[in-house]
């Protein structure tokens, strides 16, 4: 294989949702990828992918800055997007990792836009992967949208005017990073009498996954980080 970047969506935790795709092209790459956050050592996209493949003396771990500060973020990506043009410089094929999707609310698409101001002339490609939405509709077999239907996925919540506007503008709405926006959704849900339309999902895919369509199980209990909730306006 020539020198090339590939983003790898490895879907969320079960070992068969990764693509054939995927787990070919991570055979044969001379270095594989992932994103860890500075606080842990543990990556769940190479848990997926374990059993898959061989990875001995392949992985390459980026750790990246978990930090509300613009300009420390910035420095954290600019440091892992360099070492994987180290590599490319090098003459060596890489894959990068991530759970989910690559394009949906990933690092991989960072990486992807410093290395191409870097050098446009490096070969990318990018294997989409299964994300948590998908993963929870079809474990509850939810249509997410069905006719004419419009959806919306959203991963920060502004306001409760805000959220209340797109409440009344979509027939389905995605909300993923719920622990961040639980606050937020809640009081609008009970005005507008959604409460009990709604499908929430923890760890989609992985053996600890939860579901549940009650929301009051979260008014007073941690909100895990890979949380989202589906609200349908005509009813789960």
């Amino acid at each position: 294989m020539a020198k090339k970047l590939y983003g790898i969506g490895v879907g969320v935790g079960e070992p068969g949702l990764v693509t054939l795709k995927a787990v070919e092209i991570l055979k044969e790459v001379d270095y594989v990828c992932t994103p860890l956050s500075t606080k842990s050592d543990s990556s769940k996209a190479l848990e997926i992918i374990s059993n898959l493949i061989d990875l001995k003396d392949r992985v390459i771990k980026l750790r990246f800055k978990m930090s509300k500060n613009k300009q420390e973020l910035e420095q954290s990506r600019s440091a892992a997007a360099q070492k994987i043009y180290q590599l490319l410089e090098e003459g060596k094929t890489v894959a990068f990792v991530t759970i989910g999707d690559p394009f949906l609310y990933s690092t991989y698409a960072y990486m992807l836009k410093k290395i191409q101001e870097w050098d446009n002339s490096i070969n990318i490609e990018t294997v989409p992967g299964i994300n948590s939405i998908a993963t929870a509709a079809s474990s509850y077999n939810l249509p997410l949208a069905e006719g004419k239907e419009n959806t919306a996925i959203l991963s920060e919540l502004k306001n409760e005017e805000h959220i209340e506007k797109v409440f009344n503008l979509f027939e389905t709405v995605v909300i993923l990073k719920l622990s961040r926006n639980f606050k937020i959704a809640y009081p609008v849900l009970e005005k507008l009498g959604l409460k009990e339309n709604v499908l929430i999902a923890s760890k989609c895919g992985f053996e600890d996954e939860f579901y549940t369509e009650n929301i009051e199980v979260f008014k007073n209990k941690k909100i895990e980080y890979l949380t989202l909730m589906i609200v349908k306006r005509k009813g789960i």
